[in-house]
């Protein structure tokens, strides 16, 4: 197997969220918020001790994929919506030697808020499916008063975080789904200038709600074929145990056949990274694959 530059570990926070995506698989059957591990600020740390431990340090993982770096990746729900709490989870990451990312909304992504984490992210990952007001309101990619991460506020929050950080990276997530596959987000995306773009299809983990053809997909794809250079393309057979997830109560999950939900570790507090992981169908040969290919389209993201 050849090897990759940077294992990444996807952190799902929490499970609430501003937004309501008609899409999001990032719900947990018998979630309790309650229990989710941000609720101490003790549980959060032992986590990501456990984590560095294990990935900073020999193990099968690394033996098959010879990565030399280990990411952490903030997700939700909505990170920022934690507020203090994800910061001294960023801030303890990245003192652990982890590098580190999130993948936000933008939507409480205030001057201060930058000012507090831009310095310390390694890659801001922005969550932006459209341009458009009324498609996003489609989506659900508005709060409950239909405010919206506009074209105007991501540039904003871009120009910010390059100003802060000139070596950070900045990367835009959106899902083609069945009310943005006919867009054409040129315009926009010309002005942010991303160091990758991630064009993912639909991924029907609960349902198939917004779920769209191959052919709808790749026309996305071919309209915005000028920016090749930083476009990832993930189908959905690239995200099938493709990611190491963990999710807010400290689990390895994974997703199961379409429309299976998912499937679940114990919890990493209780049993140990090595044992939790061994509980779910991580594919190391898949997420090598994937990290090949995003790593052969564009060499600027590391």
């Amino acid at each position: 197997m050849t090897s990759i530059s940077e294992m990444v570990i996807n952190f799902h926070m929490t499970e609430t969220c501003n937004y309501r995506c008609g899409y999001c698989y990032a719900t947990w059957e018998g979630n309790d918020s309650q229990a989710e591990l941000h609720q101490s600020s003790g549980d959060i740390q032992s986590l990501l001790r456990k984590l560095a431990d294990y990935f900073l340090s020999e193990n099968p993982i690394r033996k098959a994929l010879r990565y030399t770096s280990v990411r952490i990746n903030f997700a939700g729900g909505e990170p920022v919506m934690l507020g203090a709490r994800f910061v001294s989870a960023l801030l303890l990451a990245k003192s652990l030697g982890f590098r580190t990312s999130i993948i936000t909304n933008g939507h409480l992504l205030s001057n201060k808020m930058l000012e507090r984490i831009c310095p310390h992210l390694d890659m801001l990952g922005l969550s932006f499916d459209t341009a458009d007001f009324l498609l996003a309101q489609s989506i659900g990619r508005v709060d409950r008063k239909s405010a919206w991460l506009s074209p105007s506020r991501t540039i904003d929050i871009v120009t910010a975080y390059r100003a802060l950080n000139n070596h950070g990276k900045v990367k835009i997530n959106t899902v083609v789904n069945a009310f943005n596959w006919r867009e054409d987000m040129s315009h926009v995306i010309e002005l942010i200038q991303p160091d990758k773009w991630k064009l993912l299809r639909v991924l029907p983990v609960y349902s198939h709600q917004l779920t769209i053809s191959s052919a709808q997909y790749h026309a996305y794809i071919e309209r915005h074929r000028l920016y090749s250079d930083v476009i990832t393309v993930e189908d959905n057979q690239d995200m099938w145990q493709s990611y190491l997830m963990i999710n807010p109560e400290g689990r390895f999950y994974q997703n199961s056949d379409a429309c299976q939900g998912v499937a679940q570790s114990p919890s990493i507090l209780d049993v140990g990274v090595e044992s939790a992981i061994a509980h779910v169908d991580f594919n190391a040969e898949s997420f090598a694959r994937r990290y090949q290919s995003n790593e052969s389209a564009t060499t600027k993201v590391q």
